[in-house]
């Protein structure tokens, strides 16, 4: 029901059109309402007549996480790639979840070369998993993933991200440990994708650019996180998979709520506006939204982000008092590089956050004449989904249990009341409460308070009311500011000197013939680019069928 309520033209429903986002998000409410109970009661299984499908361990908890971003997805190519994810993840066959899965990514991807490459990154699902090309393949395809999270302007950034997770997952608990050699690359690779997100979220100027980027921070981080819990011999196995199963609870939906907050403005066409500025933020209360979205998001205990934190300084600790020096080293390197990916991403945070208030303010005389949402329904799905972080965050034993499946472990993690409450392990009795941390932070803000109330101690001075010059009894005289003159800068003699040698003393660089020559050659370089560009994306169906070819081909070769 929802491909079909994704792929049907506007104005086949008549008048059932304008309830069309709401049909799309009952369905998929269905659909993670079955996947929670299918997860809880450890579901799993094919039936006879259809092959093709079927439930195993980790497809259960990821659809729950896929019904989120299934929910506030609206028609077209993006709720169509949810679905294609959806199927991928139920599908039995490597090779028909690559056909998916690839078709998913191009949707996605749109018009350029994305649409050529990113196929490529489901290679890894197509081939044995104790093939030596596996591993490259699997750098390859964070790389290829990492790019296309970075490229979204909306909560369809979380559909790749689920993507990567789930295929990295399976064919790390396929493969045991990696040799060294590739276990330093893996992590290399989601490293890369992590600065590459940091790097973007610090220098990118549309809110939607810079919310794009912590996401791919955010992917990166996560492909670290398992790729040191399945793929090396360290200590603390199950602390880093627990991280992992952590960080795909609150950030993950706290960052689709805050993917959906920052997506362009669209008009009756689809179409990006070329200003860009987030609607939905341009009210106090998608301000406050957004607020609890990066709070979510900032690892301030007793949030989901320190869960996450504390679990990967926990399984540090474990294994670097258990390894060899030179990997007790390269541990810390690691946990050293984890914590400035997450300095940098706070840093992110703060920069979203002061300019979407700063956008906030005279965005009516900036987007005068275009119609703004406002209220609080357009803001229902960020609040739906903030509100399930928050009970995610506040229950991490729950979803834990609920999540046991995703990732492969030594243990199995039952569901028990007793600690339904708490972050635990199953080979330490180490927890971690977050709602005593709650309690601590209510306490710590109440005796502020009293103690200011008592001794009259305030850290912050009263406001006091502004009033014009005028109002002070005195003349108001207009005064004139003196034009300062602007000093001058004069070139040092060493250059002049070097021009005069060279014959360029009064010539601009635009003059210079090298310069002239290369923009020749990079305008020819472009031509054929452009041209490259256009035939793949008129052959793109094609060319996806050739690259699952080609790697199932391959893989029958290598697995013989």
């Amino acid at each position: 029901m929802a491909a079909v309520l994704a792929i049907l033209p506007k104005g086949l429903l008549r008048q059932a059109e304008a309830w069309r986002p709401e049909m799309q998000a009952a369905a998929w409410s269905a659909i993670g309402l079955l996947a929670v109970t299918g997860a809880a009661l450890r579901v799993e299984g094919a039936v006879s007549w259809c092959p093709v499908f079927g439930l195993d361990g980790p497809t259960l908890p990821m659809l729950v996480l896929l019904a989120f971003a299934g929910g506030i997805m609206s028609q077209g190519r993006r709720g169509m790639a949810c679905v294609l994810a959806g199927l991928a993840f139920l599908a039995l066959s490597p090779l028909v979840f690559g056909l998916l899965a690839g078709t998913a990514l191009v949707l996605l991807a749109g018009k350029g070369r994305q649409g050529v490459w990113l196929p490529a990154a489901v290679v890894p699902a197509c081939i044995p998993a104790d093939s030596p090309l596996c591993p490259p393949l699997l750098c390859l395809m964070v790389l290829l993933l990492g790019w296309s999270v970075s490229a979204q302007k909306g909560p369809e950034a979380t559909v790749p991200v689920g993507i990567g997770v789930f295929l990295l997952g399976r064919l790390l608990s396929e493969t045991g440990v990696l040799h060294p050699v590739f276990q330093v690359l893996l992590i290399l690779s989601g490293c890369c994708v992590a600065l590459g997100g940091c790097v973007q979220a610090l220098r990118a100027q549309q809110v939607h650019r810079i919310a794009a980027g912590l996401a791919c921070a955010g992917f990166g981080a996560l492909v670290v996180l398992l790729a040191l819990a399945l793929a090396t011999t360290l200590e603390g196995m199950d602390q880093f998979r627990t991280a992992a199963q952590l960080g795909l609870g609150a950030p993950l939906l706290a960052m689709l709520a805050l993917l959906w907050l920052c997506q362009p403005q669209k008009d009756a066409e689809g179409s990006s506006e070329p200003t860009g500025f987030p609607p939905l933020i341009c009210s106090v209360a998608g301000l406050a939204v957004l607020s609890v979205a990066l709070l979510l998001l900032s690892g301030l205990p007793p949030l989901g982000g320190f869960s996450v934190l504390w679990c990967l300084v926990s399984a540090g600790e474990l294994a670097t008092r258990a390894a060899p020096p030179i990997q007790a080293l390269g541990t810390i390197l690691v946990l050293v590089g984890a914590a400035g990916f997450m300095a940098l991403g706070i840093l992110g945070l703060v920069r979203l956050g002061y300019a979407a208030f700063r956008g906030g303010q005279g965005i009516s005389a900036r987007l005068s004449g275009q119609s703004i949402r406002s209220g609080f329904f357009p803001l229902l799905p960020a609040v739906i989904c903030l509100v399930a972080a928050c009970v995610v965050s506040v229950l991490p034993g729950a979803w834990l249990a609920l999540q046991d499946h995703l990732f492969v472990g030594v243990d199995a993690r039952d569901f028990m009341w007793s600690k339904a409450l708490s972050v635990w392990f199953t080979d330490t009795p180490v927890s971690f409460t977050p709602l005593y941390s709650v309690a601590a932070l209510m306490v710590c803000v109440g005796g502020v308070i009293a103690l200011g109330r008592v001794c009259k101690f305030y850290p912050f001075p009263r406001l006091q009311a502004a009033r014009q010059r005028w109002q002070e009894g005195a003349p108001l005289i207009k005064v004139d500011k003196a034009v300062e003159a602007e000093p001058t800068e004069q070139e040092a003699a060493v250059w002049t000197m070097l021009l005069v040698f060279l014959g360029l003393q009064n010539q601009t660089p635009s003059e210079w013939a090298i310069v002239d020559k290369t923009a020749a050659g990079g305008r020819y370089v472009q031509a054929i680019l452009f041209r490259s560009v256009a035939w793949c994306e008129a052959q793109g169906l094609v060319l996806i069928l050739l690259f699952l070819a080609a790697g199932l081909l391959f893989g029958l070769l290598v697995g013989q």
